[in-house]
């Protein structure tokens, strides 16, 4: 049981993200949002945990390594989306991060089908941090406008760009390191555009 921790972690991942993305958008009570946070909140750790544990528990398995990184991106595009429907993200990050997601998923799957390898950036994990910074300021912004007496500082929070600060520069970077996944694995594509002339 205990070595299967990991992958059960990543499955609650897949699971629990239509149930957060349902209680955002199905209801406008503060119990039922505040509950999607918490949820939320479980869910990103269990994207913390479970590879730490697998590393530690030495039970790295092929449906870990296919399994955990798409359920890290049907949580962030779902939330993505999610926020956007809400309007409290402006759709031009969530299409720049589904963008990216596919491009990298597609150059990975060419890779494994050629048995070539990916080279990974360390950048990819700054990426993540500026992602769920995003999101849950996002899903925080919802629960504060359940409160009339919070408005002002919605307002203050609005009026210095603090939120437009941080959701523009998670498109940004998300955008650089999606082009920087090309760039270090620009072998791989030249071969490919190679033989295909």
């Amino acid at each position: 049981m205990i070595h299967n921790l990991p992958n059960i972690l990543t499955i609650f991942r897949i699971v629990i993200t239509p149930l957060i993305v349902w209680l955002l958008i199905g209801f406008d009570g503060l119990a039922l949002h505040a509950l999607a946070l918490v949820l939320f909140l479980i869910a990103s750790l269990t994207d913390l945990f479970d590879g730490i544990i697998a590393r530690k528990l030495q039970v790295v398995s092929e449906f870990g390594k296919f399994m955990d990184p798409l359920a890290d991106k049907i949580l962030v595009n779902s939330t993505f989306i999610t926020l956007n429907i809400l309007d409290v993200m402006p759709i031009w990050i969530t299409a720049v991060i589904i963008l990216r997601d596919g491009m990298v998923t597609l150059l990975r799957w060419a890779m494994l089908a050629n048995g070539a390898s990916m080279n990974t950036s360390r950048m990819a994990k700054l990426k993540t941090v500026f992602q769920y910074i995003s999101m849950y300021v996002g899903l925080i912004f919802i629960l504060l406008g359940h409160f009339e007496s919070l408005d002002i500082i919605v307002a203050w929070v609005e009026e210095w760009f603090v939120t437009e600060t941080i959701f523009t520069l998670t498109g940004l970077v998300t955008a650089f390191t999606g082009f920087n996944y090309l760039w270090i694995n620009r072998a791989f594509l030249n071969s490919v555009f190679t033989e295909s002339e």
